[in-house]
């Protein structure tokens, strides 16, 4: 049996999805269901149909590219397919047959233990069951799965269009395909997609069939793409495909011709699973890679763990004036909050604990539990200075926001001393198989140069990055020097090898556009994880097997 996927830049994972307490919406008999998965608007994939079961365990998993950079929420949802019609659109918004839905980033479920996740389903503000998500690198195996003594060769397949043509006005086609037998110079309509709203690359549900039911008379498959209109659908583009192409040659994309002959777009193979009579197994088709990659070491119980140093110098403006780069807006994050919230985020899903040491500098702290008369390069966010870890984005925002307006705006800007801090952190995360990452938010240049230096040297033998990030429109000549390996190496007293973990980057260099710039932090990260792991010679662990009809009992 083959599994053809399409790939793309960033690493292959799988979903297998289980859900448990499923309400039975006063049905008398028990429903079937079957779970899609989307990523904002676009349709990642769905599991089969799962029969007569209010705790389903659903075999077939969805195939995902993982992207470490990228913020990729997903939106899970949990189908009544008794509810479904053959020709019923598929849309996040088709609410009678949803049962429940979960939203979870994907990085959140990836960094979870085991990479396995319970989480509520949602009917509106209801819990109406909950859903078990674990993520993997191995696709399905199969084995011993059919009757022998049943000859018939199984084909189930899903089929996308790529780059359809256009034949709406002031909106894109709602594409559909249709699929032919061909008898004589007949054809015999087999099977007929749902349609797709408003989408020139649609992904079309899985469907099934046997080679001698669409393959009866001829091995060639007629396929047309329609438009689909209330008052009479519209041909966008045909194609005949010889059965061996796909069989034997492997090809997934055969070109569309409209009826004068133009071109019209791809027709695109998504997905195949061919069950042979006498097979016994399942392959799959993608390149394994050779060595060990990012994931490997972060799916087999390697976490990441961030600390967060703040700049609270008076070229920050105090918050009373409207220039205030720590100015607190309940209706719009300032730089500072953006940067903890979607730069922090990301490091934070891969921490099980989500526990992360925030420290404040250049300021004189006035909080509850933590006073100063003079400026303190190194005070703790929540005043508790023996426990200074903030519970996930939302606690380090939280503590940040109470403790702005009970902290005085000084300087010098001094950061050695956080920089301490993330060391000695680093050094007990390095026995506990963790990477550590610090973050440093700063509104200008450092005056403690050579200390912090010395510091960053130390850092090199460490499992440890560092992220600096310039807010406000200071000129950052001397800091951006940091991010250059060299400029570090001049300031070694021995030929010790200086790897690149240090970042340094500027709102200003993105245009305060924090989604740029998070991408462009977040992809440096595996690289200088890995180099770490290379030069040190560390394998990762192998990932726990989970089964998903005996997780959380």
């Amino acid at each position: 049996m083959d599994i053809l996927i399409h790939q793309s830049p960033g690493e292959l994972v799988y979903l297998y999805i289980s859900a448990r307490r499923l309400q039975n919406l006063g049905h008398s008999n028990i429903q079937d269901f079957r779970c899609r998965v989307y990523s904002k608007q676009d349709f990642i994939g769905e599991t089969e149909v799962s029969r007569s079961t209010l705790d389903p365990d659903f075999k077939q998993p969805i195939p995902i590219m993982y992207r470490f950079n990228k913020r990729q929420k997903l939106v899970f949802q949990i189908i009544d397919a008794d509810q479904e019609l053959s020709s019923q659109l598929v849309s996040q918004n088709a609410s009678a047959s949803i049962v429940g839905i979960c939203k979870q980033p994907l990085s959140k479920l990836m960094g979870a233990r085991n990479s396995l996740s319970q989480l509520n389903l949602m009917k509106g503000d209801l819990v109406v069951g909950t859903i078990i998500i674990h993520v993997t690198r191995k696709g399905p195996q199969i084995t011993n799965q059919k009757d022998q003594t049943n000859k018939v060769t199984e084909i189930k397949w899903r089929w996308g269009g790529i780059k359809l043509l256009d034949l709406d006005f002031f909106t894109k086609s709602d594409p559909f395909a249709k699929f032919y037998r061909i008898k004589d110079q007949q054809t015999e309509i087999i099977h007929k997609t749902e349609v797709i709203k408003n989408n020139l690359n649609p992904n079309w549900m899985c469907w099934e069939t046997t080679e001698n039911e669409i393959f009866k008379y001829s091995k060639n498959l007629y396929v047309e793409v329609m438009d689909y209109d209330k008052l009479g659908s519209e041909e966008i583009g045909h194609v005949t495909i010889n059965y061996d192409d796909i069989k034997i040659h492997k090809k997934t994309e055969f070109p569309l011709l409209t009826p004068k002959g133009k071109n019209a777009g791809t027709l695109k193979l998504l997905e195949l699973v061919i069950v042979e009579p006498k097979e016994e197994h399942v392959e799959i088709i993608q390149e394994e890679p050779k060595e060990p990659t990012f994931l490997d070491y972060l799916m087999g119980g390697w976490q990441m763990s961030l600390s967060i140093g703040i700049d609270f110098t008076f070229s920050n403006q105090p918050i009373t004036k409207p220039d205030s780069l720590h100015k607190i807006d309940p209706h719009k994050l300032n730089y500072y909050q953006q940067a903890i919230k979607v730069i922090g985020g990301g490091i934070i899903a891969f921490d099980y604990d989500k526990q992360v040491p925030v420290y404040g500098f250049g300021g004189t702290p006035k909080l509850p539990t933590y006073t100063k008369s003079t400026m303190d390069d190194c005070f703790p966010l929540n005043g508790n200075k023996d426990k200074p870890q903030c519970n996930d984005v939302a606690g380090i925002l939280q503590a940040y926001v109470e403790a702005v307006p009970n902290i005085v705006f000084s300087g010098p800007t001094f950061i050695s001393n956080v920089l301490n801090k993330a060391l000695q952190f680093g050094k007990e995360n390095a026995q506990n198989n963790t990477y550590t990452v610090a973050m440093i938010l700063t509104d200008g240049q450092i005056e403690d140069q050579d200390d912090a230096i010395k510091v960053l040297l130390e850092c090199q033998t460490l499992p440890m990055s560092i992220i600096i990030i310039g807010v406000g429109d200071e000129n950052f000549k001397y800091m951006k020097q940091f991010d250059d390996p060299m400029f570090l190496k001049k300031h070694s007293k021995t030929d010790m090898n200086i790897r690149d973990i240090i970042q340094f980057v500027s709102f200003q260099d993105y245009k305060n556009d924090i989604e740029q710039m998070s991408s462009a932090v977040l992809d440096q990260l595996p690289k200088q994880f890995m180099d770490y792991m290379h030069i040190n010679h560390i394998q990762p662990i192998k990932m726990q097997s989970v089964h998903l009809s005996k997780a959380f009992k």
